[in-house]
């Protein structure tokens, strides 16, 4: 039973991601989440309370969070760990879906103290992990760094470029943060 209870209210999110990537948090009705989920309206409401406690579900699993923590918890450090954050994040948001989730979550901040503080998580907390690992200690260069890695990685997923590869993207936006391309080389 409880299987089939993490099941449904997986399926309710997944329909409501797609909704909400097309339509905005706000402006996506209900009951077309219900219908892409195939249940009724009714139902979207017994596994959440409200259609904010789904909006905060769905924003909240739009972050890529997840994929530094994974890499995090990998035991990986330096340009590996570097690797690890960057593969994921140009998986994750490689789906349209995820994109647009993404961009729609960022709007959120103003509005929801609960996503603030999920972006603080990851624009603070997880930065200076990251800058910990990757470079022994966390340092404002270092901080400075990793956010220019995350920066290059939100420009790369949004307007992917047709003439870079995403693995030269990543190995040369990893070699730039290492501090081991200085020039401007092609």
């Amino acid at each position: 039973m409880i299987k089939d209870k993490k099941q449904m209210r997986e399926r309710i999110i997944s329909a409501a991601m797609e909704v909400f990537s097309r339509y905005g948090f706000f402006k996506a009705p209900v009951h077309l989440i219900a219908k892409k989920a195939g249940i009724s309206k009714g139902l979207v409401f017994w596994y959440f309370r409200n259609k904010q406690e789904l909006i905060m579900e769905v924003a909240k699993r739009s972050l890529p969070l997840e994929i530094i923590d994974s890499c995090l918890k990998s035991g990986l450090s330096g340009e590996k760990l570097l690797e690890c954050i960057g593969r994921g994040y140009i998986k994750k948001y490689k789906d349209p879906i995820q994109r647009s989730l993404l961009l729609h979550t960022m709007a959120l901040e103003s509005l929801y103290e609960e996503i603030a503080k999920e972006i603080n998580i990851l624009c603070i907390g997880k930065i200076n992990e990251v800058a910990e690992k990757v470079f022994g200690k966390s340092s404002i260069r270092g901080k400075i760094a990793i956010r220019a890695f995350f920066g290059g990685l939100m420009c790369y997923i949004l307007r992917r470029p047709k003439d870079i590869n995403e693995e030269v993207f990543l190995k040369s936006l990893i070699d730039i943060v290492m501090g081991r391309d200085r020039g401007m080389k092609s």
